[in-house]
């Protein structure tokens, strides 16, 4: 469960993150930086089982992960996964740019996965997306209207569609106003709040990463963002 939204500038992006998980879950460790492939990468570990749900390399490429198929608004179709989505990320994290991520998507064993929806970003293009929704792969080269990606295991259309508007409604779609879109609770904190607030899960933190060709920057705050937790930072260059 996510809400995912990023902002290009010249030479750039910013890619925002909102992680939403059930209270039951182990926290997660905050970014640390691991390679693939002799790249290195920064991303945050899964408290249950280890793999990731964002991340971002040395060739400023970034990877973002969703639960279901958030993108094309095609159904989910219910498999048993053998492993955990954010064992997908390392598998990519290597990869130099977006079409060279797409390349690697397209050659992993998906069935293995539950659905997915994947964000991925370098500079000077657009965003890309690839959808997974348990039986086949779409792969969006042009991903960009998609923004922000939402996904929820509860009442999903709401979510999305009271997320969405929000997002819509902000002025001037700066960074700073997005960062503020992410720790809102426009009618309150709820299910539907881009952050999230629900008797058995929240939104447990958030990501901000900032890329250029000179390096990167993930901001990463561990808890929700509507309570101004200390974001901790750790760059690449």
């Amino acid at each position: 469960m996510c809400t995912v939204s990023w902002i290009h500038e010249p030479g750039g992006y910013h890619l925002l993150s909102n992680r939403d998980e059930k209270k039951t879950r182990r926290r997660a460790l905050p970014p640390r930086e691991l390679t693939r492939g002799g790249v290195r990468y920064l991303a945050p570990a899964d408290g249950d089982h280890g793999g990731a749900w964002i991340a971002v390399n040395e060739f400023a490429t970034a990877f973002c992960l969703l639960n279901g198929a958030n993108a094309g608004g095609r159904a989910d179709i219910e498999i048993a996964p053998r492993r955990s989505r954010g064992c997908l990320i390392p598998r990519i994290a290597g990869a130099a740019g977006v079409h060279a991520a797409l390349r690697l998507i397209a050659g992993c064993e998906l069935p293995e996965f539950a659905p997915f929806t994947l964000a991925i970003l370098e500079p000077g293009l657009p965003a890309a997306v690839a959808e997974w929704d348990g039986s086949e792969l779409a792969l969006i080269p042009f991903g960009d209207p998609f923004a922000p990606l939402i996904s929820s295991s509860v009442d999903p259309p709401t979510v999305r569609t009271h997320r969405a508007r929000l997002y819509e409604g902000l002025h001037s779609q700066n960074v700073e106003e997005i960062r503020r879109y992410h720790a809102s609770h426009a009618g309150g904190p709820s299910f539907r709040s881009p952050c999230m607030h629900r008797e058995d899960a929240e939104t447990v933190s958030f990501s901000h990463i900032h890329a250029t060709l000179d390096g990167v920057t993930f901001r990463y705050a561990d808890g929700p963002p509507c309570r101004g937790a200390a974001e901790a930072t750790t760059c690449l260059r």
